[in-house]
């Protein structure tokens, strides 16, 4: 009961943490910042050894060099402040990965899991009770349709996760129920329960929703959730189209990064995390966050290794500046040689821009193998989708100064079980 009582205490305190006024929200940030970098830098050793190396006082934080997910996990037992140690953390969550038994925790209430390992490094996160119980409000605040008055109503959630974890069953109630779909299990099983379900909320990556929807599920929710991979145009029509409503949420092993408006538009977390950017070209940023509020595993000046565009303003009227898309992962960008010789840093947003265009293309995963090597796999894979997949690659990087490359096809292989999508992915190097 009194976890409930918190988290909803900080469900309605988010109300007045969405900020309309820019300058405002900087004040806001600024108070939380001095706060928890003077309280970081005495508990979390590896912290203060940055800053001591950097030569800089914890007022210059902003100066700090930033730290990769490799850097993180590799000083993981001098960053957290929690006393574990990484392979403590490692040795629950896999054993909860295995059984899919996911309530073990490590003492002192901490809530413990692992990334996906998208990007080749697997990360793992620590989350006090406390921070569990913000989160939780946070989520309940911007995901429960109709609020305030959805809470009056018994409201039914469908998990269609990798992982179940304690941070989603913290808002559990009488009215709040939550049903999880293992996402390793067979497609036609996971429809079947999701008809059943009958969820209000529908919480799930992208592409196991739309596979649950080619499968014959069916559901009407007030909202649709879209999380762990980035939504593209075509998978929001088809999910609108078949279930409902979408939204996006962005979160990561780092945190929760971004949630939804009123308007349905995705906007950056600022109230609990600052954001510094590095400009990569062609509109494109590269977020450097600092959590404000997390201590149990402190993010303070951590790189992501995603491609953000941004957008000031909102019809919503919020301070806290709009993503307008997640573009993909930056070690996902094709590095190909140009005309002239020199090598290009071909984003994934224009491989999928091209093969969008191919009529009756289903799927495609686009991998480059080599220096000069594109592998497309085909969903189907027909000769006159090969070839109209061909000539839309080869018009785009014609346009973008590609030189010669040479083009391979195959058909769509399976992902792994409980791996996400990623449509585009460079594995030379």
């Amino acid at each position: 009961m009194f976890d409930r009582l918190r988290v909803l205490t900080h469900a309605l305190n988010e109300s007045r943490l969405m900020f309309r006024d820019r300058a405002t929200l900087e004040r806001h940030q600024s108070r939380l910042a001095a706060e928890q970098l003077r309280w970081v830098a005495v508990h979390s050793s590896y912290t203060a050894q940055r800053f001591r190396q950097a030569g800089l006082s914890v007022g210059q934080w902003r100066q700090l060099p930033p730290i990769s997910k490799a850097e993180m996990m590799a000083n993981f037992d001098t960053l957290n402040t929690a006393g574990v140690t990484l392979a403590e953390v490692l040795d629950v969550a896999r054993r909860a990965e295995a059984s899919r038994d996911f309530s073990p925790g490590l003492p002192g209430n901490l809530t413990v899991g692992l990334s996906s390992g998208t990007s080749g490094s697997q990360g793992a996160f620590l989350v006090s009770r406390a921070e569990r119980l913000q989160w939780a409000g946070a989520v309940l605040r911007h995901l429960l349709p109709d609020w305030p008055a959805g809470l009056l109503r018994r409201q039914r959630v469908a998990f269609v996760l990798r992982a179940e974890g304690q941070l989603y069953r913290s808002v559990g109630s009488s009215r709040l129920h939550f049903e999880f779909l293992d996402l390793l299990r067979p497609v036609d099983e996971l429809a079947e329960r999701l008809t059943a379900a009958r969820p209000t909320l529908l919480i799930g990556p992208p592409s196991v929703l739309r596979a649950l929807l080619n499968a014959g599920a069916t559901a009407y929710p007030e909202r649709v959730v879209s999380v762990a991979e980035v939504l593209e145009d075509a998978d929001r029509t088809a999910l609108q189209a078949g279930f409902g409503p979408v939204v996006e949420v962005y979160q990561a092993t780092e945190g929760l990064l971004a949630l939804p408006c009123p308007h349905g538009h995705l906007h950056l977390n600022e109230a609990h995390v600052h954001f510094d950017f590095e400009a990569l070209g062609n509109g494109y940023v590269q977020p450097v966050l600092t959590d404000l509020r997390r201590r149990a595993q402190p993010m303070i000046r951590h790189r992501l290794n995603d491609l953000l565009v941004l957008a000031d303003g909102c019809t919503c009227g919020q301070a806290a500046r709009r993503v307008v898309q997640i573009a993909g992962r930056q070690d996902d960008a094709l590095n190909l040689p140009s005309a002239s010789g020199t090598r290009l840093t071909i984003w994934p947003d224009f491989v999928r821009g091209a093969l969008n265009r191919v009529a009756s293309l289903c799927e495609y995963r686009a991998e480059q193998v080599g220096a000069a090597t594109l592998h497309l796999q085909l969903d189907p894979d027909a000769p006159a989708l090969r070839e109209a997949a061909g000539h839309e690659i080869g018009a785009a990087f014609t346009r973008l100064g590609v030189g010669d490359i040479e083009l391979t096809f195959g058909p769509l292989l399976a992902d792994l079980p409980g791996a996400k999508r990623r449509r585009v992915v460079r594995s030379w190097h």
